[in-house]
């Protein structure tokens, strides 16, 4: 296959012999200074992006993201051998070279006041903080000179572009309620250029550097790409938009493209079929008849409440959902103002090693009654939360394509691929065996799910769009059939402060103890057909990371129905589970959550939880909270 376009590309051009450096498909390509025949760079990096040229030529930048991870990288162009400049513990972005060569300018969360501004010495590896000021401080570059500092700050809902000359302090030269992005000096110095975003259109900008600065209309009407402006010289420059790369002089009115070709492996096909249908044993089931009354019910698949009805729940499963009447055979619990939702699913979870029958009720005050995990039965009974002695959600399985055998683990709900350390030919074979059994593969990038055809794909940059919605040559059309599973959450969160302050965290002692992994919120309503909450990156404890991770998936543009599917009838549906979990239906298993409010308007309010039914058995919250602390407590 062989590919002219990309979706979101970012070239960078070298001031040496007009080389271009792109990110495609997750590697970096060389594409010769007039076009043709793209080299691609290395075949073996993590999902790379945004590439930058150092200033002799011999290395390129570039940073990488997957699985909740951001890391900055040097390659070098003789012997194709990456090197990690990233501590491992910090999420690190948007890098850039200092004139010198030996010299990285990067933002990067290391401290509480979010984002900022560090400098590491690559002879050394001595990184040092050079901003700290409230709000988030990003994309930083340095003028050819090596003297002055631009970089995009963003606080309380407005961005500036700000510019630290050489023995002053920082200023704002350009403040702006509309996002601002990818700031570029010309090498002359005389003036800067940037991205300013309104709605999903983006034009470039530029702000002359006179005194006072003036901010000039530069280029629009255009699919930009969110990457800075690249410059040959003070007349020559090249941007990507509309899928490919383009360039012009300073002067011209008109871009032209620079025409590249890029041989790649052709991507993966799927078996066109949802994974294989999983009866979920009923272990320990009760044998009661209750019957569960509230002002309103969300049945896990429609977009609205349904309103005076009753669920009644004979033993495990839901029996019938009636109009309202007498029921003499049945415990009636009247709730009165109360939201009925279906139980929480969380698709993608940790679980930590606490004492584990506690641990089964805290998860339940939060509402999860089936967690997904990875860390397998060898640390965890999946008996052990089944029945009425040590409550807890639902423990399925998910393990790692490179560490089992699909014979061996048939009870697996999916399995993860890796997004390096196996060759894609390897990849395509150990999907293929795990789909054959019908158990969906998950993969930690886009790049890796689609050559290999992976069901499921992790993270933020799944099946990424351009800024106006589109998709080009590199992302096939039938890759928006793919389901995402979510992993959005991070310190930056809205609402996440909330979460600590919470009910249940505070009983419970929970510390806010996440970090910051994206500079700005990403908005994945059109990413994929199918959305489903993991909470695993976030690094949160399970059960208040899903709370995150809803407020998360709100933040990046879904609205409540949407967010409340992603927690049941999503994951249900993809995972071989409709009709047992994630809705409130006849035949369906008794998992429900009750809460106050309206969380379809509000996604915050499906935290005020009253109480939990889980397999058919009731637990009010503060039984719950009190089983959580290791109090005996009889319901």
């Amino acid at each position: 296959m062989v590919l002219s376009q990309g979706t979101n590309l970012a070239a960078d051009v070298s001031a040496l012999d007009g080389r271009l450096a792109i990110d495609l498909l997750g590697s970096i390509w060389i594409v010769p200074a007039d076009g043709g025949q793209a080299k691609i760079l290395s075949d073996n990096l993590l999902p790379a992006a945004r590439p930058r040229w150092s200033p002799d030529g011999s290395q390129i930048l570039y940073q990488t993201q997957s699985a909740g991870k951001s890391k900055i990288w040097t390659i070098d162009l003789d012997g194709a051998k990456s090197s990690k400049i990233s501590d491992a513990m910090y999420f690190d972005q948007h890098p850039e070279w200092h004139p010198d060569g030996e010299r990285i300018v990067f933002s990067s969360a290391r401290g509480t006041s979010g984002f900022d501004i560090w400098e590491t010495d690559l002879p050394t590896g001595l990184s040092w903080r050079i901003s700290n000021h409230a709000g988030d401080e990003t994309e930083p570059v340095w003028s050819a000179d090596g003297r002055h500092l631009a970089y995009i700050r963003r606080y309380d809902n407005h961005w500036s572009l700000v510019l630290r000359r050489h023995g002053q302090p920082a200023h704002e030269i350009v403040v702006s309620t509309e996002p601002l992005s990818a700031p570029s000096w010309r090498p002359d110095g005389s003036l800067l250029t940037f991205l300013r975003q309104t709605g999903s259109d983006l034009t470039i900008e530029m702000a002359i550097l006179s005194d006072p600065p003036l901010v000039r209309h530069f280029v629009s009407g255009e699919d930009f790409f969110v990457s800075p402006i690249s410059w040959l010289d003070r007349k020559r420059l090249f941007y990507t938009s509309d899928g490919v790369i383009k360039t012009r002089d300073f002067d011209d009115r008109q871009a032209k493209s620079v025409v590249f070709y890029a041989t790649v492996g052709q991507p993966g096909s799927r078996p066109g079929r949802l994974a294989k249908k999983n009866e979920l044993p009923l272990m320990n089931p009760p044998s009661a008849r209750l019957v569960i009354r509230a002002a309103r019910l969300f049945d896990g698949t429609g977009n609205e409440y349904r309103h005076n009805l009753d669920v009644l729940i004979d033993g495990p499963r839901i029996a019938a959902l009636a109009t309202r009447r007498e029921w003499p055979d049945a415990t009636v619990l009247d709730l009165g103002n109360v939201t009925i939702l279906p139980g929480f699913v969380d698709s993608y979870s940790s679980l930590s090693s606490r004492d584990q029958k506690s641990h089964g009720a805290e998860l339940l005050s939060y509402g999860v009654t089936t967690l997904i995990t990875s860390d397998y039965r060898a640390n965890y009974d999946p008996l052990l939360w089944e029945g009425e002695e040590a409550p807890g959600p639902r423990l399925l399985w998910a393990g790692d394509i490179a560490q089992s055998k699909p014979d061996d683990h048939k009870d697996f709900q999916f399995v993860t691929i890796p997004s390096s350390g196996l060759t894609d030919a390897d990849r395509r074979s150990a999907v293929a065996e795990w789909q054959a059994q019908g158990i969906p593969v998950l993969a930690e990038s886009w790049r890796v799910g689609l050559s290999v055809g992976a069901d499921l794909l992790l993270g933020t940059d799944a099946l990424p769009t351009s800024p106006k919605g589109n998709r080009y040559q590199d992302i096939p059309a039938a890759a928006g059939t793919i389901a995402l599973v979510s992993g959005l959450a991070d310190a930056g969160t809205p609402g996440i402060a909330a979460l600590f302050r919470s009910r249940q965290a505070k009983l419970l002692r929970k510390r806010e103890s996440t970090l910051r992994r994206f500079s700005s919120i990403p908005n994945i309503a059109g990413s994929a057909s199918t959305i489903m909450l993991g909470s695993k990156p976030s690094g949160l404890p399970p059960g208040l990371a899903l709370h995150a991770e809803m407020r998360a998936l709100a933040a990046a543009g879904l609205s409540g129905d949407q967010v409340l599917r992603a927690t049941g009838a999503n994951p249900a549906v993809v995972l071989g589970l409709e009709n047992q979990i994630g809705r409130i239906a006849e035949g369906a298993l008794a998992d429900m959550v009750l809460v106050s409010g309206d969380p379809l308007a509000r996604v915050a309010d499906a935290l005020n939880i009253v109480a939990v039914v889980r397999n058919g058995r009731f637990y009010s919250l503060i039984s719950l909270l009190e089983r959580a602390r290791g109090v005996a407590h009889v319901e």
